[in-house]
């Protein structure tokens, strides 16, 4: 087992990683607080200090590093390729884990040891890709554990990923899960091409076609720029809070935007996510689908691109994020008052529901 971990962004050292009692502590670098900036302003503020976590959620780690790891599909295919080396998966904790993405998790964030495995990401079989997701979803053996490992472990989401490159870019191919529609890469596509209409800032999309006819969703990275690497923090890293349950509220979120971001155009676009989500029943809205980037130019926090934006049920036929205490059921009066709550002008906030209702209605 893993004792400690070093935290790097872009070789300058952020700080360092250990366990006390299941719970993770955490100092910053020396040279780091010279000139660095604050990983998460919430819980881990840029001091000398020695951070402990005391959140009852991520296994002990500050929420920030819980990012970096994969959810549940990632989870699945870490400890079949895991097992398929020998090792004992229970015997692991989260830096055990951590150690795994090494520096080839989703932002800036990079964990030394550095136990990942990188690849040529350029070549990539979708179909194979696709049917090895099956076997593994499907409790089946893999047929090659090791480059499937490579392409999709160091992402989140419950649905198969990968991390590749496509015309020189970095991209997120998604893949479909037993419970997926047969069309689902096209519903995405439409979705978030809607969102767009609506105003709404999303990073480019593709849809890719196979010789074999099937379809493949691609979105373009935001963590990623010309191959610098960008640090994010979701809205659950932030707060610390279960994004596996409805444990947020838009009023929430909106504030938590306007403290970090202090942009009020960030605030608006908050607020038109919140409008999109409810019209086209995103009920799946958790907390670690909204996210914010730092500019190291601005020296600041900013909104990310929107992402996971389709329709889609949960197991609680509501909304992950309630919507002024409603998950489910939600008017124009509801949204109209998260406005109201949050010191958003009504004329506003009425025009953006016109808006994103009129991207339907195309």
């Amino acid at each position: 087992m893993i004792k400690t971990l070093e935290v790097f962004i872009s070789k300058r050292k952020v700080g360092t990683i250990s366990l006390n009692n299941n719970n993770s502590v955490f100092q910053y670098d020396d040279k780091w607080l010279e000139n660095g900036f604050s990983i998460n302003p919430l819980k881990l503020p840029l001091s000398k200090q020695l951070f402990e976590s005391n959140s009852q959620y991520f296994d002990g780690l500050f929420g920030v590093f819980a990012d970096s790891l994969p959810d549940s599909y990632g989870y699945i295919l870490l400890d079949r390729y895991l097992k398929s080396k020998g090792l004992n998966i229970k015997s692991l904790d989260c830096l055990d884990r951590l150690s795994y993405i090494g520096s080839l998790g989703m932002g800036a964030l990079e964990y030394i040891p550095d136990l990942g495995i990188d690849i040529d990401r350029t070549n990539i079989d979708f179909d194979m890709i696709q049917e090895e997701c099956d076997l593994l979803l499907n409790n089946k053996e893999v047929n090659d554990i090791d480059s499937l490992y490579s392409f999709g472990a160091y992402v989140g989401g419950s649905r198969p990923k990968s991390l590749i490159k496509y015309d020189g870019e970095d991209y997120i191919v998604k893949f479909s899960s037993k419970y997926d529609s047969k069309n689902i890469a096209k519903i995405e596509y439409d979705c978030m091409s809607k969102a767009k209409e609506a105003g709404i800032n999303i990073p480019e999309i593709k849809i890719v076609t196979t010789n074999s006819g099937n379809k493949y969703f691609l979105i373009k990275r935001f963590d990623r720029n010309k191959g610098k690497k960008i640090h994010v923090i979701s809205a659950a890293g932030l707060l610390e809070c279960d994004f596996q349950l409805p444990s947020v509220d838009y009023n929430t979120l909106v504030k938590l935007t306007r403290v970090i971001t202090s942009d009020e155009e960030d605030v608006i676009e908050i607020y038109r996510r919140m409008v999109f989500n409810v019209l086209i029943d995103n009920q799946d809205d958790h907390a670690k689908n909204f996210s914010f980037l730092y500019d190291e130019e601005k020296k600041k926090y900013v909104l990310s691109p929107a992402y996971d934006i389709t329709t889609n049920k949960t197991y609680y036929l509501e909304h992950m994020t309630s919507v002024n205490g409603k998950g489910k059921n939600i008017t124009d009066d509801d949204m109209i008052q998260v406005a109201i709550n949050n010191k958003i002008d009504i004329e506003l906030a009425k025009e953006i529901i016109k808006k994103v209702k009129s991207a339907f209605n195309k």
